[in-house]
């Protein structure tokens, strides 16, 4: 199985193997990346990673499964081989990472080159998109801390939300008014039933709730 892993992240890379990157010096995608950032440096405040623990999943639309995470702030997903992590590369021939332990898959979507959380398949996908972004602090701010000089802090960000259909891919405004004015269509009947059910287009459980019934 792991020899087969392998083999897909290599037939499917069209990149270079760089030399060992940690955060702070990063310069661009990796094949083969540093394990740096599973260690803990004083002057690093966070985790880019989604979930910093490996969870084993199916990769793309293979039988074959591998411990995998996925890095927000770079908008990656890092496989764990023969206790090494490589970057899985771009690309449409692997569309889709399903977990075992959750039912929520990480997409490619190639229109913006970047991975999502797919909470809803269908004619109508709904994605979510997590970002975590690398912030400097030039100076520790709390008395009590035992940083004193500048130091790196990841900060996760709210995350945004897109519906794709039709390979276009449109991202969910902030109220009702706006969302069903993408739909001209459809409005009336998505104006009833969004006051009927008291949809919170601001809320995810909602925004699930309305695009599985636009898929109905």
């Amino acid at each position: 199985m792991q020899k087969s892993i392998l083999f897909i992240l290599l037939i499917f890379s069209g990149i270079a193997v760089y030399g060992q990157h940690s955060y702070k010096i990063y310069t661009g995608p990796l094949l083969s990346v540093s394990r740096d950032s599973d260690k803990p440096q004083h002057n690093i405040v966070g985790t880019p990673y989604f979930n910093v623990n490996f969870m084993s999943a199916i990769i793309g639309n293979t039988n074959e499964k591998a411990p995998i995470r996925y890095d927000a702030h770079l908008d990656r997903i890092e496989i764990l081989f023969d206790d090494k992590v490589y970057e899985v590369p771009r690309n449409e021939d692997i569309p889709v990472f399903k977990f075992e332990m959750i039912n929520t898959p990480i997409v490619y979507v190639k229109e913006t080159n970047g991975y999502y959380f797919r909470l809803v398949d269908g004619k109508n996908q709904l994605l979510k998109k997590e970002k975590i972004k690398l912030k400097e602090i030039k100076s520790s701010i709390e008395p009590n801390s035992l940083i004193k000089e500048g130091y790196i802090k990841f900060e996760k960000q709210n995350p945004l939300y897109f519906i794709k259909a039709d390979e276009k891919l449109l991202q969910v405004p902030k109220n009702a008014k706006d969302f069903v004015s993408m739909y001209p269509d459809r409005r009336a009947e998505l104006e009833r039933f969004i006051k009927e059910n008291n949809i919170k287009i601001k809320q995810e459980e909602s925004l699930i709730k309305l695009v599985q019934f636009m898929n109905r």
